[in-house]
């Protein structure tokens, strides 16, 4: 029987995944895997941040789903074998979540409805000029498919938007596209509201640094939706102080939970959000690795496999 090994860290997180792969497809022996599991001889493993004891046990193994897009905490080369293939969930239901939180913080930035919630408390009947679009360019950093999600849903409303990323990409709605170290800065002077959804790599670590920061229109914002590690928490605090920013809506952090003493819990401009920005959906991302694991089965080549070098 096609057997798959569930390896995740929280037992009923596990139960949950088990469940709706047993629901989706009952022809797949679905095995929650603990340390204490024997070797089973499964040729398939969907993980979320496995042990290395895993993959020293289970040699049978011949594909990983990681359940996430990103696949920075995986260790790919240490903790997985780097010839094991990894794929990854391809927006899994993340993509539109990260599209409405990152309007969350378009709205933020530009104090579109922010005065009237403050007005309400003392009765006040007061309209204010209407927002601008125009003084508010928005920049996307990472244009993958939440990307693309992200900077088209802000595009259909009006604002003028960009994307950067990392290589060259071919766009067909029109959105204004920037890319490579070449362009960086140039993407980043014609931008007000900086959107992060890049992948967490060795090049992509701390660039939300002083120079990005200093580099954009004056009175910022800045929106953080992939991973903690992006930003120089230092250079982001300088940036709001000096007035360089107004403000940034947070939702990853370089250590989770974030500290209580951590100074953005009361930074004025900081607004917080505890990693929620993109949840992978169970029923999604479970039907997606299915058909991928189909694909396996017919002797193909499933899209989002990981790239080692690229590190996504």
């Amino acid at each position: 029987m096609k057997k798959i090994l569930i390896a995740v860290q929280n037992p009923d997180d596990a139960q949950e995944w088990a469940d709706h792969f047993k629901q989706q497809d009952p022809s797949w022996q679905v095995q929650i895997w603990t340390p204490d599991t024997p070797f089973t001889g499964a040729h398939y493993a969907v993980v979320w941040q496995p042990p290395a004891r895993l993959f020293a046990q289970e040699k049978d193994l011949k594909a990983v789903f990681n359940l996430g897009a990103g696949v920075d905490a995986l260790g790919i080369g240490s903790v997985i074998p780097a010839e094991m293939p990894v794929y990854r969930i391809e927006d899994g239901g993340m993509a539109v979540q990260m599209a409405e939180y990152a309007l969350h913080g378009v709205l933020l930035a530009t104090r579109r409805f922010t005065t009237y919630a403050q007005q309400q408390p003392k009765k006040e009947w007061r309209t204010h000029a209407p927002v601008l679009r125009s003084e508010w360019p928005i920049g996307v950093m990472g244009y993958g498919q939440i990307g693309a999600q992200v900077a088209n849903t802000l595009d259909q409303l009006g604002y003028p938007v960009a994307a950067w990323a990392r290589r060259e990409r071919s766009d067909q709605t029109g959105i204004e596209m920037y890319a490579g170290d070449a362009q960086f800065q140039a993407f980043l002077q014609r931008t007000r509201i900086l959107i992060n959804v890049l992948p967490l790599t060795d090049e992509t670590r701390g660039i939300i640094n002083k120079n990005t920061l200093d580099a954009l229109q004056q009175d910022g914002f800045v929106i953080n939706m992939a991973r903690g590690a992006h930003v120089i928490d230092e250079d982001l605090l300088a940036a709001l102080d000096s007035g360089q920013l107004r403000g940034a809506l947070l939702d990853v952090f370089h250590t989770e939970p974030l500290p209580v003493e951590h100074p953005f819990w009361t930074e004025p401009g900081v607004h917080i959000t505890p990693h929620i920005a993109g949840v992978s959906l169970r029923h999604e991302c479970t039907t997606q690795i299915l058909e991928k694991l189909a694909v396996l089965l017919q002797g193909q080549e499933p899209t989002g496999r990981v790239n080692p070098q690229q590190q996504y």
